[in-house]
């Protein structure tokens, strides 16, 4: 048994319970893709520490910057999250140990959540809208539109760069690999914010 199945050992649920675990995110997918983060980009529009450019009409270049940098960092929050749970996990556990069943369900959420991020930034098949006409039917303002649009995108390249990040610091012998996830993850995530932020820094 690899290091991998040993860990998530998937073995530990029965048959019916594989379906129920897998039942209940896609029943979690749906809500999050579909209402959560259209709710949260309305958030984006109106909090008053970004701007309010919901109410206000035309807020501030720093309020641009702002609403562009909390747009990034709720696209690859599930991600982070699911990294910090992974670090707080290996204080007291060495790379071999299998997660308990609370931290595996708690992961497979996070990428559940994670999975709806990014396919909100694909728009909607069903109808063929593209994120930006995804953000116009949420009754996003024009000013935040661009913002939040190009901090969701952006966050596809910190999610490539942080997945290439952990993929390296998991070749490093297992006692080191936290410090390397520590050192590693935060530049890739730093990265795209600051290199493709256009018009927003």
């Amino acid at each position: 048994m690899t290091v991998p199945d040993r860990v998530l050992d998937a073995g530990r649920f029965p048959t019916r319970a594989k379906w129920l675990v897998v039942g209940a995110l896609v029943v979690l997918w749906a809500p999050a893709r579909y209402v959560a983060i259209p709710e949260i980009w309305s958030l984006l529009d109106r909090a008053e520490v970004l701007g309010a450019a919901a109410t206000s009409g035309t807020p501030s270049a720093a309020a641009g910057d702002g609403a562009y940098t909390a747009a990034y960092a709720v696209s690859l929050a599930p991600a982070v999250t699911g990294v910090l749970l992974h670090l707080l996990w290996r204080v007291r556990h060495t790379a071999e140990e299998r997660f308990p069943t609370p931290v595996l369900l708690a992961l497979a959420a996070l990428v559940t959540c994670q999975v709806a991020s990014v396919a909100a930034g694909w728009g909607d098949p069903y109808t063929g809208s593209a994120l930006e006409e995804e953000l116009e039917g949420a009754g996003i303002s024009l000013w935040a539109r661009g913002a939040v649009e190009r901090g969701w995108y952006v966050g596809y390249a910190g999610l490539a760069l942080g997945a290439a990040a952990l993929a390296f610091a998991f070749t490093r012998p297992p006692r080191h690999q936290p410090r390397w996830i520590l050192a590693l993850v935060p530049v890739a995530v730093a990265v795209p914010w600051a290199a493709l932020a256009g018009p927003y820094l």
